[in-house]
């Protein structure tokens, strides 16, 4: 499991460098020993086997430590985005039923009024003293003791993920320590070793930079360099281009938007130690592929998976050029399916839903059986995105049937969106869609409205800035008279883009 996984690399290299943040340099032993501490301490404070704890923290050691640390008592870890608004960060918690939530000085004070609310004990743990509070991570780190932790059974629930669908609230997904294991070893598959170095700039709570990041530098043995505060890019990626030359990093998994911004850095950098970059998230486009590729002399490939199942697939072909549109043949055991809308088999080259198989792939979402009869059938995951297999089984995708909003790297559930702009009091009625942005393969959050009242655009988007993470908030509001349907009611969505 994933502390056995810690633990064999430790035994190995135990002065190799196992994390890299800003002048902190941490060795595979000392990380273990803080792993061992922190969990001594959690335990202290009464977290157990199926107690959830929350992590709402920047990406740095802290991240690492503890989120090895609550998966190795047997606890389940809970990483949500810091950057969400107290509405967004209530639901996380009550959905997963936290015991404890370990905080940054960012969102401490919204954690602990969350909490507060909560009808029976739970406690914010911080990451620095900041703002007073009474228990820190250094605390428990001084509390606890360096001892052995044990390796916990594979159908532990080992993190609890929220994952946007096409209709309601972000869904719970369980995912087990066997499961996340399977996933480490899937990116194993990719041939990452000890001596790679890999450069994370995308949100270790997301489902891709947990696997790329945490799993994959426990299953290889690599070193681990964080990008400091990497929201926005835009202000960081001079960082991010300097950090990879220092460092000589070999492996970077990013998004579509990291490549384009870094390609129109006016900053020049040396980044001919890369062997491995990958782009997922949404569809990688040609100019962004091309202008990375000619400035730095580096190929971009595409690599696929969902908070369902980890990483499912990664082009690993000789000629990443000609297969640039692909996302490669399924790693490991895992395995792909192109069905037709009644779900049966459809053959090479026809386009259908993706459908997938894998050891990493959670069973269900928690406690929604509805959810789970559409997306989990006989052991395959309907993921709602298009796609077809060719004649060298490589996967091409070719959009979604689920509506989610792509951007800047996040996915943004309209109907999440929708139920905020609802809420106003000066709405009737209302449809949240994706528009395309100024840069290709980019996305923008249009709201259209129905008024009911008094309501303009810049009360509409300043009442949704306080109820949503702002990569969620509307970028565009249209006031109509009425929601364009056709005569059985649906929306007619290609109205209103």
């Amino acid at each position: 499991m994933l502390t056995s996984l810690l633990y064999e690399q430790a035994a190995a290299r135990p002065e190799h460098t196992a994390l890299v943040y800003r002048d902190e340099r941490i060795a595979y032993a000392e990380l273990v020993e803080r792993v061992e501490r922190l969990a001594d301490g959690l335990r202290g404070r009464g977290i157990g086997p199926g107690d959830a704890v929350g992590l709402a923290l920047r990406d740095d050691p802290w991240f690492v430590a503890c989120f090895h640390a609550i998966a190795a008592l047997g606890a389940r870890v809970v990483p949500v985005n810091p950057a969400f608004k107290q509405p967004e960060l209530e639901f996380c918690f009550r959905a997963a039923g936290v015991r404890a939530v370990i905080s940054d000085e960012r969102t401490v004070g919204v954690c602990e009024r969350i909490l507060a609310g909560f009808d029976r004990p739970a406690e914010v743990i911080s990451a620095s003293p900041a703002h007073g509070q009474s228990l820190t991570l250094e605390m428990l780190l001084e509390s606890g003791s360096a001892e052995r932790l044990p390796s916990r059974q594979a159908d532990e629930i080992l993190v609890y993920q929220y994952s946007s669908g096409s209709t309601g609230r972000p869904k719970l997904v369980p995912r087990t320590h066997g499961q996340c294991a399977a996933e480490a070893e899937l990116y194993g598959a990719l041939g990452l070793a000890p001596e790679d170095t890999i450069f994370s700039a995308i949100p270790l709570f997301h489902t891709y930079g947990m696997g790329a990041s945490i799993f994959g530098s426990a299953v290889s043995g690599a070193t681990l360099v964080l990008l400091e505060d990497p929201h926005p890019f835009l202000l960081r990626r001079h960082r991010a281009l300097e950090l990879i030359e220092a460092e000589r990093a070999t492996v970077f998994p990013g998004v579509p938007f990291n490549f384009r911004l870094m390609a129109e850095a006016p900053a020049e950098a040396d980044l001919s130690s890369l062997r491995l970059v990958f782009s997922a998230g949404t569809a990688l486009p040609r100019s962004s592929f091309e202008a990375f590729g000619e400035r730095f002399g580096v190929l971009v490939r595409q690599l696929y998976g969902s908070t369902e199942t980890g990483i499912i697939s990664a082009n690993m072909s000789d000629d990443p050029v000609a297969t640039f549109e692909s996302v490669g043949v399924p790693l490991g055991d895992a395995e792909v399916k192109i069905v037709d809308d009644d779900g049966e088999g459809l053959p090479v080259g026809e386009l259908g839903e993706v459908t997938v198989k894998s050891p990493a792939a959670t069973a269900g979402y928690a406690e929604m059986d509805e959810p789970n009869r559409r997306a989990f059938r006989d052991g395959w995951y309907f993921t709602g995105d298009l796609g077809r297999l060719d004649e060298d089984g490589m996967l091409h995708l070719a959009g979604r049937k689920k509506l989610l909003i792509e951007v800047g790297g996040y996915k943004v559930d309209p109907i999440e969106v929708q139920d905020v702009v609802e809420a106003h009091p000066g709405v009737a009625e209302a449809i949240v869609l994706g528009v395309p942005g100024k840069v290709e393969g980019e996305e923008l959050v249009k709201a259209v409205a129905v008024p009911s009242g008094d309501c303009d655009e810049r009360e509409l988007i300043a009442f949704c800035r306080e109820r949503l993470a702002n990569f969620k908030v509307p970028k565009q509001i249209e006031f109509r008279d009425e929601i364009p349907k056709s005569p059985l009611g649906k929306v007619l969505r290609k109205y209103l883009v």
